[in-house]
């Protein structure tokens, strides 16, 4: 039963027994004759029936209606998002302040996704502004002709594609982020050898880490490890993660890549030894638009695509960070026996 049906059948009870006390007061100092007597429990009773339903309809109407509107502010809350509450001690039976405490998670929210979309916004704008701006400028040196040479010429056509392939990675990101929004990803499954997949990562990046001064570490297992899984989509993963373990590492650090076995999982981690993540931030940083350091380009939604991916592959994402210490993702995947599969 319901806290506030609860309280209005006690205080009824209590009411009831009330009347019951006077009328033994009645009887005893016996002022009434058994005729009023009768009539009046009659009416103690026919009263105090009354009350007690038309009471409880109400209160029962009431807190229908509380918990319609509860389910509703609470459908609106994001399901990643922690409980934050005013109260220490709240009353999980009572619909008054489960309500209060979840229309105070939805301002929470309204006002951190009203922040989190100016700086989305403003974020966006530099991002896209520093390549428009180079390709514009480049663009109208090259229009120039006679005032340049041809050196001059090839070094502003390679900025320009350079700054042409960071725009089209943007709105990749983008695009990437708006499927999974709306929930219209499509993962090609098959079986794949995962380790193939984090090398084919590193490889990628393993040129530009040296160049940087950094050092990127692959303990390559030597043995394929298969998992049922959507091979562009899980590469997206490790780049995205790789990448992030460099941008953050400073130079003469080290980005390791590890792959290890155990009970029919397979787990990856990608450590850097770089500014690391403040505790009060990790909960946050797989949200959508939001960025623990600022001062790195991005939008802020690399974290959270890599987080619906690995979802949508039934896999687990753990982050381990301490601040100027490092930073550990840890990807958590089934793996599937190939070799068995055939025998049988």
């Amino acid at each position: 039963m319901k806290k506030l049906v609860k309280n209005w059948c006690l205080s009824s009870i209590i009411i009831f027994m009330f009347l019951i006390f006077v009328f033994i007061i009645f009887m005893t100092i016996d002022i009434f004759s058994d005729m009023e007597l009768l009539l009046f429990s009659i009416g103690i009773l026919i009263s105090s029936i009354s009350f007690f339903l038309v009471g409880f309809f109400i209160n029962n109407k009431l807190v229908s209606k509380i918990s319609r509107v509860n389910d509703i502010v609470k459908d609106s809350i994001p399901k990643d998002v922690l409980n934050r509450s005013l109260y220490s001690n709240l009353n999980a039976d009572n619909e008054i302040e489960i309500l209060c405490c979840n229309v105070e998670n939805v301002i929470f929210e309204v006002k951190a996704s009203e922040k989190i979309k100016n700086d989305f916004i403003s974020s966006m704008s530099h991002e896209l502004r520093t390549p428009l701006t180079a390709i514009k400028g480049w663009a109208e040196t090259i229009k120039v002709g006679e005032l340049i040479d041809f050196s001059t010429v090839r070094k502003g056509l390679n900025i320009i594609a350079k700054e042409a392939t960071r725009l089209s990675g943007i709105v990749d990101d983008l695009l990437d982020f708006s499927v999974m929004s709306n929930g219209r990803l499509v993962l090609n499954m098959e079986n794949i050898d995962i380790t193939a997949e984090v090398a084919d990562a590193v490889y990628i990046f393993r040129e530009k880490a040296s160049v940087e001064g950094k050092k990127l570490i692959y303990n390559d297992p030597k043995l394929p490890l298969f998992v049922y899984g959507d091979q562009a989509r899980l590469k997206q993963v490790f780049v995205n993660i790789i990448d992030n373990a460099l941008k953050y590492t400073k130079e003469g650090g080290s980005v390791n890549v590890n792959i290890s076995e155990n009970n029919d999982k397979v787990k990856i981690e990608i450590t850097d030894n770089g500014c690391g993540i403040d505790k009060s931030e990790i909960p946050s940083i797989t949200q959508k638009f939001y960025k623990a350091n600022k001062s790195k380009k991005g939008f802020g939604i690399g974290l959270s695509v890599v987080k619906e991916i690995v979802s949508s592959h039934g896999g687990e994402l753990k982050i381990l960070s301490e601040k100027n210490i490092g930073t550990s993702v840890i990807i958590i995947l089934d793996l599937i026996k190939i070799l068995e599969d055939k025998k049988s």
